[in-house]
C-alpha cells in the first residue's frame, strides 16, 4: 500500500504538468511518500503484533499453551448464549490428574510441568478444531465440546481419557479421572455446566480414581463409566 500511494503520488505530480526547478523533485517527492507511509505502515504493524502478543498472554496459559481459566469462562458463555439460540446440544469435559502431587514430591516440579505440557498436548491431539481445550488451573483441564450427541460426548471422553493415559505412561503414578456432562439444551449458566462436570469428576476420584464418568442433562436415568 506504501508503494501504491507512492506511484499514485509520483503519477499525479507528473500529469499535473506542474512547472519543477529540477526534473527530479518529482521522484524525490515520492521516495519521501514511500518512506513516510513505509514508517506508519511498519508502526501500525508493531501496535498490531503487540496487541496480538499481549491477548495472547491474557488468554492462553503460559506452560500449556491452552486456554486459560478466564478465556475458557468467557468462551464457554459466548457458546452457551449460541446454543440456547439454535438448541444445538453440547458437552463438558473435566480432567484431573490423579497423584500428581506424588510425582511433584517424588521427582520435583520440573517432572510435574513435564506431565502437565504431555497432557496439553495430549488433548490438543485427541480434540475437534471446534472443541476449546483449557487447563483450568493446577492438574485440573476441560474441554468444551460443541454441536455433539451424548454417545460421541462419551466417546470423547473415553478416547480423551486413553490419549491422556497413554502420554503420562512416562510419569507414574499419575493418570486421569474424566466427568462428562452432557447438556440437550442450554438450561443453566456455564459455570453450572462446568460445576456439574467437575462433581462427576470428583465421583471418579472417590470411586477409585482412572475412570470416565458421564451424566445426561436434564438428568435422566442414562449413566456410564469406564474402568
Amino acid at each position: 500500500m506504501a508503494v501504491l500511494a507512492s506511484t499514485i503520488s509520483l503519477v499525479g505530480d507528473i500529469a499535473s504538468e506542474r512547472q519543477y526547478s529540477a526534473q527530479w523533485i518529482p521522484w524525490v517527492n515520492a521516495l519521501t511518500h514511500l518512506m513516510t507511509y513505509s514508517l506508519v505502515a511498519l508502526l501500525a504493524n508493531q501496535v498490531r503484533l503487540q496487541f496480538e502478543r499481549e491477548h495472547e498472554r491474557a488468554t492462553r496459559d503460559a506452560l500449556t499453551g491452552l486456554y486459560n481459566r478466564r478465556a475458557f469462562l468467557e468462551a464457554g458463555a459466548s457458546e452457551v448464549e449460541r446454543t440456547k439460540r439454535y438448541a444445538h446440544p453440547l458437552a463438558v469435559i473435566i480432567l484431573d490428574l490423579d497423584d500428581f502431587k506424588q510425582l511433584n514430591d517424588t521427582k520435583g516440579h520440573d517432572a510435574g510441568d513435564a506431565a502437565l505440557r504431555a497432557t496439553a498436548i495430549a488433548l490438543r491431539s485427541i480434540s475437534r478444531s471446534s472443541d476449546r481445550v483449557a487447563r483450568l488451573g493446577g492438574d485440573e483441564f476441560a474441554v468444551l465440546l460443541l454441536e455433539i450427541g451424548y454417545e460421541a460426548a462419551v466417546e470423547a471422553g473415553r478416547k480423551i481419557s486413553t490419549a491422556v493415559d497413554t502420554a503420562l505412561q512416562g510419569f507414574p503414578p499419575v493418570k486421569g479421572s474424566i466427568g462428562i456432562a452432557w447438556f440437550s439444551e442450554a438450561d443453566r449458566s456455564f459455570p453450572a455446566m462446568l460445576k456439574a462436570a467437575d462433581e462427576l469428576m470428583y465421583e471418579v476420584k472417590k470411586s477409585g480414581k482412572n475412570n470416565v464418568r458421564s451424566r445426561h442433562f436434564p438428568e435422566t436415568n442414562r449413566s456410564d463409566s469406564k474402568r
